[in-house]
């Protein structure tokens, strides 16, 4: 207790102490204190004040920041929704001028569950299902023509110059002033162009077994199908290499020396060689003229359909010299880019619609040579050409030569042709057309437009143009056949 009286004692002197101390001061310095001190507080106060406000006011700001972020990309989101709509209609629209509607409506369902949502697209898919109510079946795809090219002629001075190769380019090559003139006609007069897989393809039966059949082909009344295809798509050394070093030159014959894949565009173009011997890139041969063709008239090909390209393999594909000879000549790595350039060009193509076909691969006459040589020559073109353009089931005939006349195919040519997978069978017929559709296999003449179709025969031509439209006064005297 002693203790504690005396802790008792020592705080209250201590209070004494401080209010004596607090009390010697003046009292001007009393104010001064207590006014520092209140200023004090009124800063730690005002100091709170800003710092709340300004948490507010960076709060407020991210809160905006993230509402216009979303707004953007809200934006973005829309803006990639509106050209993505924009394209599958550009490209639906472009299908349906190809008369494929089915295929018009899926892709604009491929937009999305909510294509419905855009008027844009519910409008074209009931156009184009009124269209389709418009079409007509075509009744009879043994009554379709098919019609056939060589590579076209750039330059027509140095074609025809006088040598030993004029006859033969005269006789057998269309220029490319007369194949647009052609195009041009053919549209005019309600040609399409469709597949040889329109004509006909197989079909599985109740039974299981399949057979080829003819297949539906819808078109606007009025208009009429054709097939087209393209022979020696190789351009051979003696059209293009006029020193014979193996090379394309200026001393060629004025054709284009390959395909090659433009790549600014990925679109499939020619390499040609003019006079002064410069080497120009663009449309020099059938399949770059087509592709703008159709471009500009989208309804002239049937559902995508392109021309069927025939390939020999004694030099190479499309240009490039895949032939094994051709090592020695170019070097192993050149010839193998050969090969890798050849097959991309060829992929392609096909990506385009274009059908690959065998044109033998030495060029001879199937129906009358040796069945040894028969053997071989198919062989070839299967180790050979079938790696460069792929596998093909289309036969286009060397010579336009079959190996049977009317009648139904038999024998061992038909056997061995048959197990290298061939279905679809083209020999040259001058009749208008000349089908021939049985459970195993396809056949279809081919009516040649050339110099010597044009001159002698304009006739055999009437029914798809009008001669006299599209021949090219700057060839030569037309020889006769030899």
């Amino acid at each position: 207790r002693a203790a504690s009286r005396d802790r008792s004692r020592d705080g209250t002197a201590s209070r004494k102490r401080s209010r004596s101390n607090w009390s010697r001061l003046s009292p001007q310095f009393r104010k001064t204190i207590v006014g520092a001190a209140a200023i004090l507080i009124l800063a730690v106060l005002l100091a709170c004040l800003i710092s709340s406000c300004s948490h507010k006011m960076a709060e407020k700001r991210d809160q905006q920041e993230r509402e216009a972020a979303a707004l953007a990309q809200q934006q973005l989101a829309a803006q990639e929704a509106a050209a993505n709509v924009k394209a599958h209609l550009a490209e639906a629209d472009r299908m349906a001028a190809s008369y494929d509607y089915d295929g018009a409506i899926e892709h604009i369902k491929s937009v999305g569950s909510n294509y419905a949502s855009y008027p844009e697209l519910t409008e074209a898919i009931e156009k184009y299902e009124q269209e389709k109510t418009t079409m007509v079946l075509w009744p009879d795809n043994t009554q379709i023509p098919h019609i056939f090219f060589h590579s076209l002629i750039v330059d027509t001075a140095r074609a025809f110059d006088g040598e030993n190769t004029q006859n033969g380019y005269n006789l057998n090559m269309a220029t490319c002033d007369e194949f647009r003139g052609i195009l041009n006609e053919m549209y005019n007069n309600g040609y399409v162009l469709v597949s040889i897989y329109d004509v006909a393809s197989p079909q599985t039966q109740a039974d299981g077994t399949v057979v080829y059949k003819p297949g539906q082909i819808w078109l606007p009344a009025g208009k009429k199908p054709f097939v087209m295809s393209e022979d020696d798509v190789c351009y051979y050394e003696y059209m293009v290499d006029g020193d014979e070093d193996h090379y394309p030159d200026k001393d060629g014959d004025g054709f284009p020396y390959k395909l090659m894949i433009d790549p600014s565009s990925g679109k499939v173009i020619n390499a040609y060689i003019d006079a002064e011997g410069n080497t120009l890139y663009g449309e020099y041969d059938l399949m770059p003229i087509l592709e703008s063709f159709i471009k500009e008239h989208p309804d002239f090909s049937y559902r995508g359909a392109r021309a069927i390209l025939a390939f020999t393999g004694y030099q190479g594909a499309l240009g490039y010299r895949t032939h094994p000879d051709w090592e020695a000549i170019l070097g192993t790595q050149a010839w193998q880019q050969e090969k890798e350039d050849a097959i991309k060009v060829a992929n392609r193509l096909k990506e385009m619609g274009y059908l690959m076909a065998s044109h033998s691969f030495g060029h001879p006459d199937y129906g009358a040579m040796d069945i040894s040589k028969f053997h071989e020559d198919v062989q070839k073109w299967e180790d050979q050409i079938e790696p460069i353009v792929g596998e093909t089931d289309i036969l286009i005939y060397p010579f336009g030569a079959d190996i049977a006349g009317v009648e139904d195919y038999s024998g061992e040519r038909y056997q061995t042709l048959y197990d290298a997978g061939f279905r679809y069978f083209c020999n040259v017929d001058s009749s208008k057309y000349w089908v021939q559709i049985r459970d195993d296999y396809v056949r279809q003449g081919r009516r040649n437009v050339d110099g010597y179709r044009m001159y002698w025969n304009p006739d055999k031509l009437s029914d798809l143009f009008d001669v006299s439209k599209v021949y090219d006064n700057t060839r030569p005297t037309m020889p006769e056949w030899q």
